[in-house]
């Protein structure tokens, strides 16, 4: 048996060192690590994970085509309703669910992406072979929000957790748009950092 005060002493210790997380009502977790999303000029998952130097892989939930909606119009500089190539998948690091990202392409631009992708299971690898060799993050939003069910649910997260989320616009090298992505993170699970780019 330990003592109660010994207990509280204890987990005082514990949520000071930044391990534990304590919420009135609900009692005290173990936090997870964060890890570090950097934003960049050039910002790509896999060098997200391997500055953390931790395995990662996507699985693809989705990919369709579908109608533009109004933030994507806006960013690929296209019509509302026009079609776009919607990719959708969840990213883990080290086999822990950390985050969903939405890719958006216009499909008049890109309509091979849906046929391309699914051979590498990598962006930047599919657009190097329909021509894009590189792009580059001209614009971040971060907002934040609680998950929705289905987010809670693949991202094994607790319904009171919020989601970080980044809305970006990445150009092509001519400076054209090309994609908007939406990124949900776990907040519990990942840090934020903006770098500026060396002159």
């Amino acid at each position: 048996m330990v003592n109660r005060h010994t207990v509280r002493r204890a987990l005082s210790h514990l949520q000071a060192k930044g391990l534990v997380e304590s919420t009135q009502g609900r009692g005290s977790f173990v936090r997870r690590p964060s890890l570090q999303f950097h934003i960049r000029k050039r910002t790509r998952f896999g060098e997200f994970a391997r500055h953390a130097e931790a395995t990662h892989r996507h699985d693809t939930l989705s990919l369709d085509v579908q109608p533009a909606e109004p933030a994507v119009a806006r960013a690929l500089g296209i019509h509302l309703g026009d079609p776009v190539v919607v990719l959708e998948r969840l990213g883990y690091v080290n086999d822990l669910p950390v985050g969903i990202g939405l890719h958006h392409f216009s499909h008049e631009r890109l309509p091979q992406f849906p046929d391309v992708y699914p051979k590498y299971g990598s962006i930047t690898k599919a657009l190097l072979e329909l021509g894009i060799p590189d792009y580059v993050r001209v614009q971040t939003r971060i907002v934040s929000r609680l998950p929705t069910p289905r987010e809670s649910e693949l991202l094994s997260l607790p319904r009171h957790v919020p989601l970080l989320i980044t809305q970006s616009i990445n150009h092509d090298g001519l400076d054209r748009p090309l994609e908007y992505g939406d990124a949900r993170m776990a907040s519990d699970r990942v840090e934020i950092v903006i770098e500026p780019e060396a002159s």
